[in-house]
């Protein structure tokens, strides 16, 4: 009977991820949601015992906080980031042809037999791409994104406080259906999960922040260049897509440069996000998120290209907390052996030890 309860327990949680893999494509707020109330639980748990206030009032303070950071958040940069946002869709093909004009120094391009020059380029990409935004269906799926966008932000919100204040019990209601002999052992690596996860999490929200900032006022005050909000943003968020996410926002960056001033301008701004990266992570990965994360790089790359094949940005976005949480659960399963103890054979029988020769007479 007990081995029919622990089998049933075990095929409802296989149920439970088989309904999240299939509903994966609705996920997406969920899990930003998650991810900030996995941040700030830890706030609102020292908040409620400091203060002596039920948990519940501190989830709800913590939630307002949030709001109105956003709010001023949003006001402050939301006008301009929408203005870059435009003007940068609207001139993108002037980008285009100016860094085309700039590699072949003018000179006419043949592209599939037929010769143009980099102004002609340029204008078909313009026309092609004002034609493409003029439709009536492109502007109708342009409404659909601006409202799942609203709605998006809503549900993140909604689900956030949910979870800062349901949080707990959620665990505890999910663990009533492990198996009874096994609650110790999920207890024990929810513990060292949450460990890893939590700062490796905070560490990446506040690399984010911290990337963002500087790359903007590197690039607002020192390159003047335009949409540099936008591309200090773009920056931030892809530095938690390792390798690939901080290449992507470099070549961004370069590409706007070199189309306003050339090769030089373009190298510079290499070279300070190399600069940059190096400093991230050899002082402030280090300081910010420790060594919460011993992941080695070929896996975290492999990781990386597996979750953007499974589940896209997402997945890529995953792929990192995804495999330190595998990598405890392999630890704690496997757990890795000391060095083995050097053996030393007895003296009569060391195969480097030549026995006395026997003298007869």
């Amino acid at each position: 009977m007990i081995f029919g309860t622990s089998v049933s327990k075990w095929l409802v949680l296989a149920a439970l991820v088989a309904l999240l893999w299939v509903a994966r494509g609705v996920l997406p707020p969920f899990i930003v949601a998650a991810i900030l109330a996995y941040v700030l639980s830890p706030l609102v748990d020292e908040i409620a015992e400091r203060t002596g206030v039920h948990r519940r009032a501190a989830a709800v303070g913590v939630f307002v906080v949030v709001l109105i950071v956003f709010g001023i958040v949003l006001m402050l940069a939301g006008a301009r980031l929408n203005s870059e946002v435009r003007d940068l869709e609207r001139e993108s093909p002037s980008i285009v042809q100016s860094v085309v004009e700039k590699l072949t120094g003018g000179q006419d391009l043949d592209l599939l037999g037929q010769n143009m020059s980099s102004r002609e380029l340029g204008r078909r990409i313009e026309t092609a791409a004002q034609q493409e935004l003029g439709t009536p269906s492109q502007a109708i799926q342009a409404i659909s994104a601006g409202f799942s966008l609203l709605f998006g932000v809503l549900l993140v919100f909604l689900s956030l406080a949910y979870m800062l204040i349901d949080g707990p019990n959620f665990f505890r209601y999910v663990l009533r259906f492990v198996p009874t002999e096994h609650r110790a052992h999920v207890e024990y690596l929810a513990i060292e999960i949450h460990h890893v996860l939590g700062r490796y999490l905070r560490g990446q929200l506040a690399l984010i922040a911290l990337m963002s900032t500087v790359t903007f006022l590197i690039l607002e005050y020192v390159f003047h260049l335009p949409y540099s909000l936008w591309i200090g943003i773009l920056t931030g968020i892809l530095e938690i897509i390792p390798v690939v996410g901080p290449i992507t926002a470099g070549a961004i960056a370069a590409t706007i440069g070199f189309s306003q001033g050339g090769a030089s301008q373009a190298a510079a701004i290499a070279i300070v996000y190399f600069v940059l990266r190096q400093v991230e992570d050899q002082l402030v990965m280090p300081i910010v998120v420790g060594r919460a994360v011993h992941i080695h790089p070929l896996v975290t790359i492999f990781a990386v290209l597996v979750g953007e094949k499974i589940a896209g940005v997402l997945g890529m976005i995953l792929a990192v907390p995804i495999a330190a949480t595998v990598k405890v659960v392999l630890d704690y399963a496997y757990p890795p052996g000391r060095p083995a103890a050097r053996i030393e054979l007895p003296r009569e029988a060391a195969p480097t030890e030549r026995l006395p020769e026997v003298v007869t007479h």
